[in-house]
């Protein structure tokens, strides 16, 4: 079986990057929710694409992608813009295996004097996957997704990560590189090297593998020392690997994604904003099962959004890494954050929150990175957010709720944490606790 094609390529400004022969070019991409999608049809709209590999965790969800034919479709003003050309991996039994989409076969053919050209099967079978995958090292790796799955997206990937691999973690929520550290990576000399990032790009997902770009934005990029926590620190590392600085220019230089790179202590400021709006219109419009717009109309709602700003804004202003930043004390005013909480309710009044969604569907959610992010923060610098540990605990309590009324369950003692923690899905029984 012929190896594919290192993914060497010229153009953009990052073919310099690529001539270093420990960079090979290649992008693979976990996480094929409306940010996967946008950011893998992002690159493949580059003048000189890299080549990019698409990583499926469940054969299932490869299945419907190939009834796509292959592609990604993102939406512009209403007009379809499709592109193929994607890799292809699967995760099966706990082995990754490397699919043979028509981009793959053709260059197989190409390389292969020997190879037949007769009808060939895209089923998930053993003439279809190259084995070798699960070996197969990763240099560039982006994850996309939400919080609460960057943990278990990495595990999966964690045999086939160096320490001189770069991973991209383009999420909401904050907390996860410290946990990615404690859990999968406790020994510093194996960890890879990470690049947090957060995009504001308004992206709807459709479909499979279909999205809608409903509004411009930006996406902020910046370096983390791997050996440290995100934010300390971080400014004074300046021996970046080459994989990193090949894909911080990869994605800087492509137009789609409008991607900057930030200090740390920039980046942090973002990712707070972003972090006290999903505070606040996330957990009450899970707790009120309502949508955006109707917040506006709720005086109870804003009372407690208020008392909720009160505890976020007292963590934000004790945090040591923005002592000493100027501007910090007008930017995190609880009354600004209320005015863009409420703002964003307004631009997007019949939208249903994610955590909503994320209940309705009991699906893990990712409230323990923004409420329970607060509350962590508070005990640490010995602030009491009993009004976040509150709310957090109360859609925590709901989800389960939820769950056992549609399971329709008996009364059980059972490992709650242990649930929450890994989430709930339809196939998962419910089992009595050992006494």
């Amino acid at each position: 079986m012929a190896e594919r094609p290192s993914g060497v390529h010229n153009g953009d400004g990052v073919s310099h990057e690529t001539k270093n022969p420990s960079v090979s070019g290649r992008v693979h991409i976990v996480g094929t929710g409306n940010v996967g999608v946008f950011v893998a049809h992002a690159l493949a709209s580059r003048q000189s694409k890299p080549p990019i590999t698409l990583l499926f965790e469940k054969p299932e969800l490869y299945e419907v992608f190939r009834q796509k034919k292959f592609s990604l479709t993102v939406t512009y003003k209403g007009l379809d813009d499709v592109k193929t050309g994607f890799d292809a991996q699967v995760l099966s039994r706990g082995k990754w295996y490397d699919v043979f989409t028509p981009r793959v076969k053709s260059e197989a053919h190409q390389t292969e004097a020997s190879a037949e050209s007769g009808e060939e099967s895209m089923n998930m079978t053993e003439e279809s996957a190259d084995y070798t995958a699960d070996t197969e090292p990763i240099e560039c790796l982006i994850v996309c997704g939400k919080a609460h799955t960057v943990q278990s997206h990495i595990s999966s990937l964690k045999h086939r990560l160096r320490p001189h691999s770069t991973v991209l973690l383009l999420h909401y929520g904050l907390g996860v590189v410290e946990k990615l550290n404690q859990v999968v990576f406790p020994e510093p000399e194996t960890r890879p090297h990470y690049i947090s990032g957060i995009q504001n790009h308004g992206v709807l997902r459709k479909d499979h593998f279909i999205a809608s770009h409903t509004s411009v934005g930006s996406t902020i990029l910046c370096p983390v020392d791997p050996s440290r926590t995100p934010i300390v620190d971080a400014e004074t590392d300046t021996q970046w690997a080459p994989t990193t600085k090949y894909l911080l220019r990869l994605l800087t230089l492509t137009p789609s994604l409008i991607a900057t790179t930030e200090t740390p202590t920039g980046l942090l400021q973002y990712q707070l904003e972003r972090l006290a709006l999903e505070c606040l219109i996330g957990p009450m419009t899970a707790l009120m099962d309502s949508q955006n717009g109707e917040l506006l109309y709720s005086f109870s709602a804003t009372r407690v959004m208020r008392l909720l700003l009160f505890e976020i804004c007292s963590v934000i202003y004790a945090l040591p890494e923005l002592q000493g930043v100027p501007g910090v004390e007008h930017r995190f005013a609880p009354e600004r954050l209320r005015r863009l909480a409420l703002h964003h309710a307004w631009r997007h009044p019949e939208r249903t929150s994610t955590m909503l969604q994320d209940l309705q569907a009991r699906r893990s959610m990712d409230i323990d990175h923004f409420n329970g992010w607060v509350v962590a923060q508070g005990e640490k610098l010995g602030i009491k957010c009993v009004m976040n540990y509150m709310i957090q605990h109360l859609v925590l309590s709901k989800h389960v709720i939820h769950f056992r009324r549609n399971k329709a369950a008996i009364p059980m003692d059972f490992d709650f944490e242990k649930v929450l923690e890994t989430g709930m899905s339809d196939d998962q029984p419910i089992t009595a606790k050992q006494s």
